[in-house]
């Protein structure tokens, strides 16, 4: 580094033009008066004593008088601390600029792009403190160790949770990981992108660790968010087999997605079965919350309908529910419902007596 460059640096770290051009110039002969001082760097005479205090003031050099004013350099160790607090302060800013830069976000319409894994993973752990009704994960057996604890707080509080687990042929995982924390477990042989919905409303995305062009979508907006959901339904949950449910086989059974309800209902119903239960939602017309009591009495889909199960591509238009009250029947369709009278948050079936 040469001179100008040492000076330019001095005044970086807060030195005068001044200071750093007198500094450098007794730097290279270790001590001198006033008047050698401003002869040997561009400061005039009349401010040079200024000058020197300033730099005394800093802690760079020491003064002294012998009939005249005279300076000399310090120690390193005891000169240069404000600069080396300087350096640091640009470090930690240096620092600081990148992870804002790879953790930006780019917003908008209710959907944000982000550059790192793992800031999906803290707004996915939010997103689970925020959940009401149903989370569906897709994730490896190491992304589900690190949200278990949030979900198994969200299982707690009577969120019903959905995970598809990517385990490839050749390796284990047990079982037992799963009770108390999940409602439903698929386990799948093929990778995928680690991915978590609320209640049909937020979603975190993020690319196959480990990809190069890694990335995030995080999004809060129900229209998004259902195009996630019908990928989770059809790319990562429907064409796996179950390897763990904490659903009982008797009453009461509680469901959060209308699909659902509609293939456990159609073959019970067809089989001449009673069922009674209620529906927790709101109306669709006013947004009122609800809580309606009654018998289920049908189901109705705009896939054709036959003596087999309906399969997850019938389901994907208008799916809906018929619930009988004392004062009249209901339609009731899942979240985001237009046509039907209640939009459902939860349906509970409580009983069921065979026909």
């Amino acid at each position: 580094m040469n001179s100008d460059e040492l000076r330019a640096v001095l005044e970086t770290a807060g030195l005068s033009p001044y200071q750093a051009d007198a500094y450098v110039a007794l730097l290279e002969r270790g001590s001198g008066s006033a008047s050698d001082i401003a002869a040997w760097s561009d400061v005039p005479q009349p401010r040079v004593y200024d000058v020197l205090r300033g730099l005394e003031d800093a802690g760079y050099v020491t003064t002294y008088d012998r009939d005249r004013l005279y300076a000399r350099t310090n120690d390193p160790d005891e000169a240069l601390s404000g600069l080396r607090t300087a350096v640091e302060r640009f470090e930690a800013a240096t620092e600081e600029v990148e992870t804002r830069y790879r953790e930006a976000t780019v917003e908008g319409g209710g959907v944000s792009i982000v550059r790192r894994r793992r800031t999906v993973f803290e707004h996915a752990r939010e997103t689970v403190a925020g959940a009401t009704a149903h989370l569906q994960v897709a994730a490896t057996p190491e992304e589900f160790r690190r949200i278990d604890t949030d979900l198994r707080e969200a299982f707690e509080r009577g969120v019903q949770i959905q995970l598809s687990l990517h385990v490839p042929d050749d390796d284990g995982f047990d079982v037992s990981a799963f009770e108390g924390t999940c409602t439903e477990v698929r386990r799948r042989e093929l990778p995928g992108p680690f991915l978590l919905l609320a209640d049909r409303q937020r979603a975190c995305y993020a690319t196959a660790a480990p990809q190069s062009d890694e990335y995030g979508v995080l999004v809060d907006d129900y229209t998004t968010a259902y195009v996630f959901h019908w990928y989770f339904l059809s790319r990562l949950w429907e064409v796996y087999d179950e390897v763990y449910t904490a659903r009982s086989d008797e009453p009461p059974h509680s469901f959060v997605e209308i699909t659902d309800c509609v293939r456990w209902l159609e073959p019970v119903l067809d089989g001449g079965a009673t069922i009674s239960g209620r529906v927790e939602g709101e109306f669709v017309g006013t947004g009122e919350p609800c809580t309606l009591a009654g018998e289920f009495v049908g189901v109705e889909y705009t896939g054709t309908t036959d003596d087999e199960p309906a399969s997850l591509p019938e389901l994907a238009g208008a799916a809906r529910v018929c619930l009988e009250t004392d004062d009249r029947t209901y339609t009731v369709g899942g979240r985001g419902a237009i046509t039907e009278d209640v939009a459902v948050t939860r349906l509970v079936v409580e009983r069921v007596e065979s026909g």
